[in-house]
C-alpha cells in the first residue's frame, strides 16, 4: 500500500469516527437539556392532583397511627391488632366466589393480607421519611404528639403556616414549601376534614379527601372477611415537603412520586425524531461515502455478515434508542453517579464516568447505524440474488427444511390423535415460521413467494385431506350402523386419524345403553308411583270405611262414638291434604298454576311462616337458630307459593330432624341473589339419593311411617322453579341442606 492510500484510509476512519462522535455528542448535550426543560427543575411536569402523593399521604397516616399505637401499648403489635383492634367472633362468613366459607380461614388470610399491605405502606413510608415533615396533633387537646420538623422550625407549627396561606388557596412563589397537606380524622376514624396547598391551584385537595375516605381493605369482603379497618381517631396529620427536599427525592428516586394516569405528550416524540433524523443521515453517508475510490475501507469483512445476524442486532438497538428518546424517564436514573457517590468517589470523578458512559451507549448505537447501512448497501452492490446466496441463512438451509417438511407431512398423515402431538404441531408451526419469515424478507416481492408458497401449501393440504376424506367413510359407516340400533358392532378397519374415535363410539354404544336403562328406570318410577299413591289414599280412606261401619252400631256407647268421629274427622283430613298436594303437584309439572306476582318481602314472609308454625317447632324439640337481614329484601314473587315453599321444608325439618339439635336458618342478601340455607341433622340415617329425594313420593323415610304425602319437597322444588329459582338438596353424612336460590331482576 503506498503512502497516499494510507492517509486515504485514515482520512476515512477518521471520518467515520467523526460521523458517529458528532451525533453521540449531539445526543449527549440535546437530551439531558431537553429532559431538564420538559420536566421542569423539580424532576416532574404533572400536578400533585394525577399523582400517587395524596396515596403516599393516605399511607403515612397509617404508618404514624401504627407507631403511635406501637408507642403506647409498649409492645410489639402485628399489623392487622392494630386496625382490626376488635379482634373476631365466630359470626358464620357468607359464601363468595372465592370459597373462603371458615372463619378462622378467613380471619387468617386477613392477617396475612394486612401484614402485606402494611409492609408495602411502611416501605413508601421509609423513603418518603427524610424529606418530608410532619406532625401529629390530638384534635381534642391539640398537642402535639409527634412531629419530625427541625429545631430551626419549632417557632412556627405546620398548623400555624397552613393556616397563614390557606385563605389564598394556594402557596406564594416565594414559600419555600412545595406543597402543604393536613388530614384530619375524627371519631371512629371518619375524615372530618382534609386540605392541600401548592403552587398550582389543582383539585389535589379533593383527590386527598377522597383517597382518606376510602376503605384501604375494601377487597377483603370479597374473600369472606368483613370486619371494619380502623382508621386513626381524633388526629389531625401535617405533611409538608419543601422544594429542596422535593428535587432531591425526585433525584434520589426518580419513579417514587410519579403520575398515576401518565400519558406522554407529542413533545417527547420531538426529541426521537431529531434521533431518527441523526440515524438517516449517519446511514446515507454509510452508503455515498464507499462510492468514492478514495474512501473505502482496506476490509470490509465487517459488513459481510448473515442478514438475519443485522436485522436482530439492528432492529434490537435501534428500537431501544428510539425508545430511550422517546421516553425521558427511561435510563435517566444515573446509576454508575449513584453507586460511586455512596462509596465515597468525588462527585466531579463520577460525574465524568456517567457522561462517559451515556457517550459510549450513542456511540453504540450510531456506530449500529453506520455499520447497518454498510452491510444494507451489499444488497446493491452484489445484487439481491447473489446477495441472499451468500448471506442470506435461511437460503442456505433451504434443501434441510424442504426435507424436513416432507417428513413432517408424513407424520401428519399417520398422526395418531391419541397421543401427545405436541412435538409435531410444534415441528409444523416452526417451519411455518422459519417460512414465512424468511418470505418477510423480501419487502415487496415477498408476496410473489407468498402466492407460490401457498399454491405448493395448496396442493400438499389437497392430498392430505383425501386421505382424510377415506378415513372419514370407515368412521361414517360405523356411526350409521350405531344409528341402525345395532350397539354391539365393532370396527375392523383402521381409521387411522381417526383411530381415537374408535374408543368414541364405544362411549357413545354405552350412553345409549345407559339411557335404555334410565329409560326403564323411568318406568320404574312410574310404577312405584301408582303404587304409592294407591297407597297413600287407600290407608285414610279404608280408616274412614271401617269407622263410618262402627258408627253404625246402635249400641254404641256416646264416648266411643265422639272418639270414632274424631278419628274420621283426621282422616277426612289427611285424605284432603293428599288430594290437594296432588292437584298441587299436577298443575305445577304442567305448568299450569297461575303466579300472582307482586312485590313480596321475603324477610317478612319468612318471619310469617315462623310465626305460624311455632307451635309445631315448639313441640319439635329443636333449636332452631334464625339469621335473617334487618332490612327489607323485596323480590317478585307469588307470595302464597312462596308461602307454601318455605311451610313445607320448615314442616319437613320438624318431622325428620333429631330432636334436642340445632336447626340453622340463614338468609343471604347479595348484589345478584337472594339465597336462604335451612340446615339440620337427620333423625335418621340419610341413604337416599338427594337427587330423587324431590321427585313426587320420594320420602327419607322409605318405610312411610311418618305421616306426610311425600308431595312436600316436590311442591316446594316446583313452585321455586316456577317463580325462576332454584331448589337445592344435599347430604353430609347425616346433615340435611336445603338450598333456595331468587336471581334478582
Amino acid at each position: 500500500m503506498d503512502t497516499k492510500s494510507k492517509n486515504y484510509h485514515k482520512i476515512t476512519l477518521i471520518i467515520i469516527c467523526l460521523v458517529i462522535l458528532l451525533p453521540s455528542l449531539a445526543m449527549m448535550i440535546i437530551r439531558p437539556h431537553y429532559i431538564k426543560q420538559q420536566k421542569g427543575a423539580d424532576g416532574y411536569n404533572f400536578p400533585f392532583s394525577s399523582s400517587n402523593l395524596p396515596d403516599l399521604l393516605v399511607e403515612s397516616s397509617y404508618i404514624l397511627h401504627a407507631e403511635e399505637v406501637q408507642g403506647k401499648n409498649q409492645t410489639t403489635l402485628i399489623p392487622f391488632d392494630i386496625f382490626f383492634p376488635y379482634g373476631d367472633d365466630n359470626t358464620p362468613v357468607p359464601e363468595n366466589e372465592y370459597g373462603l366459607e371458615d372463619p378462622d380461614e378467613a380471619r387468617e388470610w386477613a392477617i396475612s393480607a394486612t401484614k402485606e399491605r402494611y409492609n408495602a405502606w411502611n416501605k413508601h413510608f421509609t423513603i418518603l421519611r427524610p424529606y418530608i415533615e410532619y406532625e401529629v396533633i390530638d384534635s381534642q387537646t391539640e398537642e402535639i404528639l409527634d412531629s419530625n420538623r427541625g429545631s430551626d422550625k419549632t417557632e412556627n407549627t405546620l398548623s400555624s403556616i397552613i393556616s397563614t396561606y390557606q385563605q389564598n388557596h394556594i402557596l406564594d412563589q416565594n414559600c419555600d414549601y412545595a406543597f402543604l397537606g393536613v388530614i384530619g380524622y375524627g371519631k371512629n376514624g371518619a375524615i372530618s376534614f382534609t386540605n392541600f396547598l401548592s403552587h398550582e391551584n389543582t383539585n389535589t385537595a379533593q383527590v386527598l379527601n377522597k383517597n382518606a375516605k376510602s376503605n384501604p381493605v375494601s377487597d377483603y369482603d370479597n374473600f369472606g372477611y368483613n370486619k371494619e379497618f380502623q382508621k386513626p381517631q381524633d388526629r389531625v396529620y401535617y405533611f409538608a415537603i419543601t422544594k429542596e427536599n422535593l428535587k432531591a427525592l425526585n433525584s434520589a428516586q426518580p419513579q417514587f412520586i410519579h403520575q398515576t394516569n401518565y400519558y406522554k405528550g407529542k413533545q417527547e416524540g420531538d426529541l426521537m425524531v431529531v434521533l431518527a433524523t441523526l440515524m438517516g443521515i449517519i446511514a446515507i453517508i454509510s452508503f455515498i461515502l464507499p462510492c468514492f475510490h478514495f474512501f473505502t475501507l482496506k476490509k470490509e469483512k465487517i459488513f459481510a455478515v448473515p442478514f438475519e445476524l443485522i436485522l436482530i442486532i439492528a432492529s434490537t438497538v435501534i428500537s431501544i434508542a428510539l425508545t430511550v428518546a422517546y421516553n425521558s424517564d427511561n435510563l435517566s436514573q444515573q446509576a454508575i453517579y449513584n453507586v460511586l457517590t455512596s462509596i465515597g468517589s468525588p462527585q466531579f470523578l463520577a460525574n465524568t464516568l456517567q457522561y462517559f458512559w451515556g457517550l459510549l451507549g450513542w456511540i453504540g448505537v450510531f456506530a449500529t447505524c453506520y455499520w447497518t447501512g454498510g452491510c444494507i448497501r451489499k444488497i446493491f452492490v452484489l445484487g439481491p440474488k447473489t446477495y441472499i446466496k451468500e448471506n442470506v441463512l435461511i437460503y442456505r438451509i433451504y434443501p434441510w427444511m424442504k426435507k424436513q417438511l416432507k417428513k413432517i407431512i408424513q407424520t401428519l398423515l399417520h398422526v395418531d390423535l391419541r397421543g401427545n402431538t405436541t412435538r409435531i404441531l410444534f415441528k409444523l408451526i416452526l417451519i411455518n415460521f422459519i417460512i414465512l419469515g424468511f418470505i418477510s424478507l423480501f419487502w415487496f416481492w415477498g408476496i410473489g413467494v407468498l402466492i407460490a408458497y401457498s399454491v405448493v401449501l395448496f396442493f400438499l393440504l389437497k392430498k392430505y385431506l383425501s386421505k382424510i376424506q377415506d378415513q372419514y367413510q370407515l368412521l361414517l359407516e360405523a356411526t350409521n350402523e350405531l344409528a341402525k340400533g345395532n350397539l354391539n358392532g365393532t370396527i375392523p378397519e383402521d381409521l387411522g386419524i381417526f383411530e381415537p374415535f374408535r374408543d368414541e363410539i364405544g362411549k357413545i354404544q354405552s350412553g345409549f345403553k345407559k339411557a335404555v336403562e334410565e329409560e326403564v328406570k323411568s318406568t320404574k318410577m312410574k310404577t312405584d308411583l301408582i303404587t304409592n299413591v294407591s297407597h297413600d289414599l287407600k290407608t285414610p280412606l279404608t280408616a274412614i270405611i271401617t269407622y263410618v261401619d262402627l258408627l253404625k252400631n246402635k249400641d254404641l256407647s256416646e264416648e266411643d262414638r265422639n272418639k270414632y268421629i274424631q278419628i274420621l274427622d283426621t282422616k277426612a283430613n289427611r285424605l284432603k291434604i293428599l288430594i290437594e298436594d296432588l292437584f298441587e303437584i299436577s298443575k305445577a309439572t304442567s305448568k299450569t298454576v297461575t303466579l300472582n306476582i307482586i312485590d313480596v318481602d321475603i324477610v317478612s314472609l319468612m318471619r310469617q311462616v315462623k310465626l305460624e308454625l311455632q307451635d309445631k317447632i315448639d313441640a319439635s324439640d329443636l333449636i332452631f337458630r334464625w339469621q335473617l337481614p334487618e332490612e327489607k329484601v323485596i323480590l317478585p314473587l307469588d307470595s302464597q307459593r312462596t308461602y307454601r315453599v318455605f311451610e313445607n321444608l320448615i314442616v319437613n325439618i320438624t318431622k325428620y330432624a333429631m330432636p334436642r339439635t340445632r336447626v340453622y336458618i340463614t338468609m343471604e342478601n347479595t348484589e345478584n341473589h337472594v339465597k336462604i340455607v335451612m340446615k339440620n341433622i337427620s333423625a335418621t340415617e340419610l341413604n337416599f339419593n338427594p337427587n330423587e329425594i324431590t321427585e313426587r313420593f320420594v320420602r327419607g323415610d322409605v318405610s312411610r311411617n311418618t305421616e306426610g304425602s311425600g308431595l312436600g319437597l316436590a311442591i316446594a322444588k316446583s313452585f321455586t322453579e316456577l317463580q325462576g329459582g332454584r331448589l337445592e338438596i344435599s347430604t353430609d353424612a347425616d346433615l340435611f341442606t336445603a338450598e333456595i336460590t331468587f336471581l334478582k331482576q
